[in-house]
């Protein structure tokens, strides 16, 4: 395969070039994402509204604030922060589930807040996953994790946001699927959990 110079000096083969161009965009894209943080902050500043912003972005007023709001704790008198990316949501929905089918509702509580471990026991939760795994056999992985806010906005990969949000996926198993729901509060501790037909009707998140 040829090879081309890199600017230091040293050729690289086609394949490492693509893989340049890929380093080259998400530098790209790191960099816009920055620059949009800064523009909305500074539009905001400028008096202009989450609706507004919201608007000229393409989501939700609520959708806009979780994304890009630096409001003040009023327990604290300093800026919140989000708990953690959309990445670690994601990677948390997935364990979630992966506790569930190894009967680990030990550690599954430690994820939840009291309120929800109080409703949310190991009877409950087995037992119904107990059913779904006489239908389709134990869990064989998930596919197609996501991130949501409690609207149903869906959030990218990477991003940083405020408040609750919705950890979803589809656990394969055996003999079919179900569709996992993780509702996480703003310090990314379990409040809802759901296990649903992929014809599922409304749901409460």
């Amino acid at each position: 395969m040829p090879a081309r110079p890199t600017g230091q000096g040293r050729p690289t083969t086609g394949d490492e070039a693509g893989l340049d161009d890929v380093a080259i965009a998400q530098q790209r894209l790191e960099q816009a994402r920055a620059d949009l943080q800064a523009a909305v902050a500074r539009a905001h500043a400028s008096g202009h509204t989450w609706s507004e912003l919201g608007r000229v972005l393409g989501i939700t007023r609520q959708a806009a604030f979780k994304r890009f709001g630096s409001p003040r704790d009023p327990r604290t008198g300093g800026t919140m922060r989000p708990a953690t990316t959309t990445d670690d949501v994601a990677a948390l929905t997935e364990r979630v589930f992966r506790l569930v089918d190894a009967g680990d509702h030990d550690t599954l509580r430690t994820l939840m807040t009291e309120e929800t471990a109080a409703v949310l026991t190991a009877d409950l939760v087995l037992g119904t996953w107990a059913r779904a795994v006489a239908d389709t056999g134990n869990l064989m992985g998930c596919r197609g994790t996501g991130v949501e806010l409690l609207d149903g906005t869906p959030v990218e990969a990477g991003e940083t946001v405020l408040g609750s949000l919705v950890g979803h996926t589809v656990l394969e198993c055996e003999a079919g699927h179900w569709l996992g729901r993780v509702a996480l509060d703003p310090e990314r501790r379990i409040v809802g959990l759901l296990v649903v037909p992929p014809d599922h009707g409304e749901l409460p998140f």
